[in-house]
């Protein structure tokens, strides 16, 4: 592999090397910013309960909550996108709403609401993998008071930026390094 890398990189012009570690920097660069909204959410208390420990993402962990690794504030189209919340001092008859509103249009674009075990649990919320292109706000409700909004969004799915770059994911996939 390292044969295969060197001779290309060898071959390519100043200008090639410099857009691909450009490219490079930039993914890096979008990720770190990513980074903030993998933060759990402010809390929320009301009579009825307390929302906190709030994570979107795209992968589950064995307990069904949003796995630490996985959480995300960006998602390509039809990736799953799962939000995962601990509520604690839960009354009884409790219920948690979660409502996803399409940011340019303010329009509800998935709603769903769950009656709460009186308490202390885990829910996670399957918002699904039919959200259009766009920008997005996750917001929870319990007892009519809500969390602070979660911003995400939805894009196309990304392309392989040149020929090295594939090279290396190729010999990532075969375990070759």
């Amino acid at each position: 592999m390292t044969t295969v890398f060197a001779t290309a990189a060898r071959s390519r012009s100043k200008s090639s090397v410099i857009t691909v570690v450009l490219a490079e920097l930039l993914l890096v660069g979008s990720c770190l910013a990513s980074l903030e909204s993998c933060a759990e959410a402010r809390a929320v208390s009301t009579e009825t309960g307390r929302i906190e420990q709030l994570t979107l993402g795209f992968g589950l962990n064995r307990e069904g909550r949003v796995s630490s690794g996985c959480a995300a504030s960006t998602f390509s189209l039809r990736d799953p996108i799962h939000l995962s919340m601990q509520v604690t001092d839960a009354a009884a008859g409790s219920v948690v709403r979660v409502s996803v509103r399409a940011v340019s249009s303010k329009q509800n674009a998935w709603s769903e609401a769950r009656p709460v075990t009186p308490g202390s649990s885990f829910l996670t919320f399957e918002i699904g993998r039919l959200l259009a292109v766009g920008r997005y706000q996750a917001e929870s409700t319990i007892g009519g008071v809500a969390t602070h909004p979660w911003a995400f969004a939805v894009h196309e799915r990304r392309v392989r930026f040149g020929r090295d770059l594939r090279i290396i994911k190729d010999d990532r996939d075969t375990g070759v390094f």
